[in-house]
């Protein structure tokens, strides 16, 4: 197995991303960041979504462009937002990532979120889920929506943005700038996805030399 040049996108207007080399058995993080949200241009619709879209797409395919990845690993699509525009501009933007796949021939892999969550092992800590139950019942006995520890701080539900978020921390903290943030969401969905496909690439070897 050799090494791979993997660049993981969790893909939306504010595309997070991450660049990894998987070896057998070695996993190395050279790159990560987020593209700086856009927003649809004030010109009518649905020419602006078209156009909105097409940029984000642009700023994917510069990435690609300058990394020279050997895969592209993609978190896929799910059933679906609550707001219908959310929805449209996400699907437009992965057709045209998809176009350029078809037409470059760059291998890719798309994985759905609770797939890549579950292999990586983003699962809510004991104390995270005592933690939930105290802001809950705060809230259920104050008959109020915000909650507060015992030293008066105002505390929330942790969700799982916020598990992935600190297993993105634990997996890669040695080689980040700083620990990621709540403001890094995007970014830590990015690691994580990389980090998936590298543990199923384990996986493999892991069969080869006991099946040969």
């Amino acid at each position: 197995m050799s090494i791979e040049k993997v660049l993981s996108l969790d893909i939306s207007s504010k595309t997070g991303w991450s660049l990894i080399l998987s070896g057998p058995g070695s996993i190395s993080l050279e790159k990560y960041g987020k593209i700086e949200q856009s927003h649809a241009p004030e010109t009518p619709y649905p020419g602006n979504y078209v156009d909105w879209a097409t940029l984000c797409h642009r700023q994917i395919a510069e990435l690609v462009d300058e990394y020279k990845p050997d895969i592209l690993v993609i978190e896929e699509t799910s059933r679906g937002s609550k707001n219908a525009h959310s929805q449209k501009i996400l699907e437009w933007i992965h057709f045209l990532v998809a176009k350029s796949i078809k037409e470059s021939g760059i291998k890719s892999v798309y994985i759905m979120s609770e797939q890549w969550r579950r292999e990586v092992g983003c699962k809510m800590t004991k104390d995270e889920a005592k933690h939930n139950k105290e802001v809950r019942d705060y809230k259920k006995k104050n008959k109020t929506s915000i909650a507060y520890n015992k030293d008066g701080k105002r505390v929330g539900v942790i969700g799982r943005k916020h598990v992935n978020i600190r297993v993105a921390n634990e997996v890669f903290g040695n080689s980040l700038k700083e620990l990621l943030r709540k403001k890094d969401e995007d970014t830590a969905d990015s690691l994580l996805l990389g980090y998936a496909y590298h543990l199923r690439r384990q996986k493999i070897l892991e069969m080869e030399k006991k099946y040969g």
